[in-house]
Order: structure tokens, then C-alpha cells, then sequence
């Protein structure tokens, strides 16, 4: 069973570097780290709440992670989802005709792991892991949300339900962005479809520059915008104000990707 998001990979060109924001500054707690030498990369496992953040620099240049990192920079990789059986989905998306990366699972750093092609799930590449017993294992809140980007909204939805189980349980339609956005909810985290409602809206031409993709973001809800905007701000980190933001009822800042190696911050505040 697929139950929540274990976490978001993002490749780097130093760990030890990255750690100086993702440790020091956002103070989060390192899980794990260690080398896996048959895949080529260094891997950091920092935990958030229910969910971690994987740092993945490469120790050899013929790996696919050292050609990812050459072709598209400190970004964003996968979006991986927790499963008790990752085998059993492995197996049930072969039958089903999928493109999989991974027929069976493989050791990584998560665990027992496997991989689905990004061709399946329009442009994203999603990792299935079945933690060891004794894994990290949080129960907080983590990630609020994370964004993929479609073309197809009904099509993506089909796909997303049939890969991961993931069913759209509420929309928001930002009319002035030209965007509708599906929230698929999965335990504390929702994952968000922002497609495009008309051919000429930004959306539309963002994936007709840069395809179909996730988002290479993570929004973590702060009941204390201002003071977490501050707390940024002291070291050294440039962010605007919160300005009102696309979800309903919410105040949003952001740490660009640039200064967080790859991975924007969102900080977003709900009113109560």
C-alpha cells in the first residue's frame, strides 16, 4: 500500500555545501548518509515532519545522475512514495503495460526501491522504496504540497490514480493565472496538477517551453510567516514579504531554488 510521500530527490553538486542550507539554516535533521557506490552518488536523507528531502550528488561521472546533473542543474529529480510492498506495485504496474525503469526492486538509499519511467507519468520520474524495519520514521507535517505540471488535466488525473492511487478530491481555479489546479491528497502532503484552462494562459506556455514536469518546489506550511521570513533573513537568505498566494486563504514567500541548491522553498501561512 502506498500511503505517503517518503520524499522529494534533488541532485546537487555538493552535499556537504547543500547541508550548510538544508541542515544549518532550515535545521533539519540528517537521517541518513552514505555512498552508494554500484549507483555512482552520494545520498543525504534530511527529515520534515512526516516526509524527508534526498540529497544526491554524484561520485562518478558515467552515472544517469552525473548526466542529469550536466543537462538540467541543481534541480529537482523524483518524487518518491512510501509502499509496504514495493515488489507487489512493481508487479502490478508490469501487468498493467507501464514503462518501468525497475522491473524489480533494488537497494538504495530508502531502502528496497524501483523506479517508474518518467515517459508513464507525463514527465515525472516517481520512485516507489519500502523503508527497512527500523527506518526514520516521522509523524509530523511535512510537505503541504508539491506541483506537477500537465497538459492533459483529465488525462493526468487517470494517470496519477493509476500509477500511485492518487485521486483529485478538491480544485482551485486561479482564473487570473489561467491554471486549474487538481489536489490529490496523500496523508498530510497534497499533490497538486496545475494544468492550463486555455491555450494561451502562462501555464500553457510554460509547458510548451519546458514540457511536462514536477515542480521543482516544496511548500511547507509556518503558522508564523513573518518571524520565518526573519529567521531566513538573519542568515543572509534574500526573501520577499509574504504577498497572497494562489491557494485560498494563504500568504506565501519563497527561498529561490538558486540559493537552495536547486529545491524553492515556499513558505505558506493559512488563515485560521
Amino acid at each position: 500500500m502506498i500511503d505517503r510521500v517518503h520524499h522529494v530527490g534533488v541532485v546537487v553538486r555538493d552535499a556537504d555545501a547543500a547541508l550548510g542550507f538544508f541542515r544549518d539554516v532550515m535545521g533539519l535533521p540528517v537521517t541518513e548518509d552514505r555512498v552508494i557506490e554500484e549507483q555512482g552518488v552520494r545520498g543525504v536523507l534530511l527529515g520534515l515532519g512526516e516526509n524527508e528531502i534526498e540529497l544526491l550528488q554524484p561520485t562518478r561521472d558515467d552515472t544517469g545522475v552525473a548526466r542529469f546533473l550536466e543537462s538540467r542543474g541543481q534541480t529537482l529529480h523524483h518524487i518518491c512514495f512510501n509502499t509496504d510492498d514495493v515488489d507487489g506495485e512493481l508487479a502490478r504496474l508490469k501487468a498493467a503495460g507501464v514503462e518501468l525503469i525497475d522491473e524489480t526492486s533494488r537497494d538504495g538509499l530508502a531502502g528496497r526501491i524501483g523506479f517508474v519511467h518518467p515517459k508513464s507519468v507525463h514527465g515525472v520520474l516517481i520512485e516507489f522504496a519500502q523503508p527497512p524495519a527500523g527506518a526514520h520514521v516521522g509523524t509530523g507535517k511535512g510537505f503541504d504540497h508539491l506541483a506537477v505540471t500537465v497538459a492533459d488535466y483529465h488525462a493526468a488525473q487517470a494517470t496519477w490514480k493509476r500509477i500511485v492511487g492518487l485521486e483529485v478530491k478538491g480544485e482551485v481555479r486561479a482564473e487570473g493565472r489561467g491554471m486549474v489546479i487538481g489536489q490529490m491528497p496523500c496523508s498530510q502532503c497534497t499533490i497538486e496538477l496545475l494544468a492550463p484552462t486555455g491555450p494561451d494562459s502562462p501555464m500553457a506556455q510554460r509547458i510548451a517551453e519546458q514540457g511536462e514536469r514536477a515542480a521543482s518546489m516544496v511548500a511547507i506550511e509556518v503558522p508564523d510567516i513573518a518571524a520565518e521570513i526573519a529567521r531566513y533573513r538573519g542568515h543572509g537568505i534574500e526573501l520577499p514579504d509574504a504577498q497572497p498566494g494562489v491557494l485560498p486563504r494563504s500568504v506565501t514567500s519563497t527561498v529561490s531554488a538558486e540559493q537552495a541548491f536547486g529545491l524553492g522553498i515556499q513558505l505558506i501561512q493559512f488563515e485560521r
